[in-house]
């Protein structure tokens, strides 16, 4: 076991120990790192290398960050989320050589707990992340990477993340969008379906702009995505897709309705699994559905879906998770 002197946190993953106190936790990294346009969005404050494959990584949460909070009693898991996926972009330009203005294509993010985070503090709440990231295979003919992390804040381990993505060449990620583009199902006609509003309580948001999905009247447990492409923050920075995290949020706030509607009081989320499969384009509908996982209580399967075609899906657990953590994307 060894400490972390700046952070006062102990985690029992043997190796060398880490030198938090040598890392900057006020300053946030340049913000073309982390692909964001504002430098508020910015999560990440530093990063240090200490093998091969091992890196130190730096986060601080402040209240305004992402969208707008409610007042409460932990933090909000999606932070923990956009967080991984700001150290996939960050520690691939800044210590895998990976050019900058390359597109990154997400196909997993995983956010495992041991419980409920803490709440975000009046100034900020700093956080690390002991992260092991590995090359593709010798000889691959594609950059496909992957990143799992500890995450460690407030004297204690609080679970793990986990992130695959693949950098790829400008022109072989323009041939991918035009095929889909010009698919089957981008020409088909899109008739707007019918949509209830929800308000902002009921989704864990402040903001009617921050409210990701709206009820369909003629399915349980179904909702459509509300997109708003002036969104600052979902749309920080221009996209010729369904932005990733937009498709994240929108998990976790279904989650928070199918609970409330089925079970009220069923507790923070623990675990969000998310599997992205596809393109999300911006003029067409997106349907989300939830149905209870397999597993266990307050638990759902989540799909993101664009006529035909699956976008994402992904795992919801919510109430406590086991106190230790053996592996990373557990159903439940």
């Amino acid at each position: 076991m060894y400490v972390i002197p700046e952070l006062g946190m102990r985690t029992d993953r043997p190796g060398p120990e880490l030198h938090w106190g040598r890392l900057d936790f006020d300053h946030r990294v340049p913000r073309e790192s982390v692909h964001k346009a504002a430098e508020a969005e910015v999560f990440l404050t530093d990063a240090e290398r200490l093998g091969d494959e091992r890196f130190a990584v730096a986060a601080a949460w402040r209240r305004d960050h992402y969208l707008g909070h409610e007042d409460g009693p932990a933090a909000d898991p999606v932070l923990l989320a956009e967080t991984a996926r700001q150290t996939a972009i960050h520690l691939s330009h800044r210590f895998l050589d990976v050019p900058h203005r390359m597109p990154f294509v997400l196909s997993t993010l995983t956010v495992d707990l041991t419980g409920a985070l803490p709440p975000l503090g009046p100034r900020h709440l700093s956080l690390g992340l002991d992260v092991v990231c590995r090359p593709p295979a010798e000889g691959a003919r594609r950059l496909r990477l992957e990143l799992q992390a500890d995450v460690l804040v407030q004297h204690r381990r609080a679970g793990r993340v986990r992130v695959h993505w693949e950098p790829m060449e400008p022109r072989r990620y323009a041939l991918l969008r035009r095929r889909v583009e010009r698919g089957p199902e981008a020409r088909k006609p899109r008739p707007a379906p019918p949509r209830v509003p929800l308000p902002p309580a009921r989704v864990g948001r402040l903001s009617e702009r921050d409210v990701l999905i709206e009820t369909d009247p003629l399915r349980a447990n179904g909702w459509w995505l509300r997109l708003d492409q002036e969104h600052p923050v979902i749309f920080d920075h221009e996209s010729d897709h369904v932005p990733g995290m937009a498709l994240v949020e929108a998990f976790r706030q279904a989650s928070q309705v199918a609970v409330a509607d089925g079970e009220p009081g069923a507790g923070a989320l623990t675990l969000l699994d998310v599997r992205f499969t596809a393109f999300g384009e911006l003029n067409a509908p997106v349907a989300i559905t939830a149905e209870p996982a397999e597993c266990g209580e307050s638990s759902f399967t989540i799909h993101a879906h664009q006529g035909g075609r699956e976008l994402a899906r992904a795992t919801v657990r919510r109430g406590m998770a086991e106190p230790a953590l053996t592996r990373l994307g557990t159903a439940c």
